[in-house]
């Protein structure tokens, strides 16, 4: 198939191709410039090039072919991201320690602590924008995190209700309720740090 024969089937099954990619990113596909409409695009003619007519019908095995190449993408993405938070975090001196991208138990112990801050819709780019930008308030909300972990009634709300205890933390650690609120995603994140017992992760943050 030369190139005009290849641009016409793209033209021909082009809705198919931004319904595809809609589908997968859950985005409004732009058709005028687009980085995974161009993906699905490409990935639709490796899709041609590859089949064969054991696979079955050709636009499902397309589909297929689309999605898997959307997804690489997405989970690049999501890694750069978790990345460039990290980084943030290092230079607001969140964190200091080892590059959690090297092949070390920091990192899993970042991937777990990743995956147990979703149930609570916290992402790391999140916790930068809300953390605690100068050193004294920061310390001070791991202190307080690392007394609450250790706390069943405040830990055992936390999970069932999916939030902060704030008023619960105000009285038993003794410290204002605005003090808690002001950094409340921080605390929870670092509470769950402690609470999950990530040695490598508390080491950091003590460090």
């Amino acid at each position: 198939m030369n190139n005009n024969d290849m641009d016409n089937l793209i033209k021909q099954h082009y809705g198919f191709i931004i319904k595809s990619t809609s589908d997968v990113t859950g985005k409004y596909v732009s058709a005028d410039s687009d980085l995974y409409l161009s993906i699905a695009m490409e990935a639709f003619q490796e899709a041609y090039h590859r089949y064969e007519l054991d696979k079955g019908p050709f636009l499902p095995f397309a589909k297929l072919v689309i999605k898997s190449r959307l997804y690489n993408q997405l989970k690049k993405e999501q890694k750069d991201k978790r990345v460039a938070s990290i980084d943030e975090m290092e230079e607001q001196g969140i964190f200091l320690g080892e590059d959690p991208e090297n092949d070390n138990p920091l990192k899993e112990e970042i991937i777990e602590w990743a995956k147990e801050l979703q149930q609570f819709s916290i992402t790391f780019e999140h916790l930068v924008e809300s953390s605690p930008k100068h050193s004294d308030t920061r310390i001070r909300a791991i202190d307080i995190s690392e007394k609450s972990s250790s706390d069943g009634e405040v830990t055992g709300f936390i999970y069932e209700k999916k939030r902060l205890p704030i008023r619960l933390i105000s009285t038993k650690q003794n410290v204002t309720e605005k003090i808690i609120k002001g950094s409340k995603v921080f605390i929870l994140s670092i509470i769950i740090v402690f609470y999950k017992k990530y040695e490598q992760l508390i080491l950091w943050i003590k460090r």
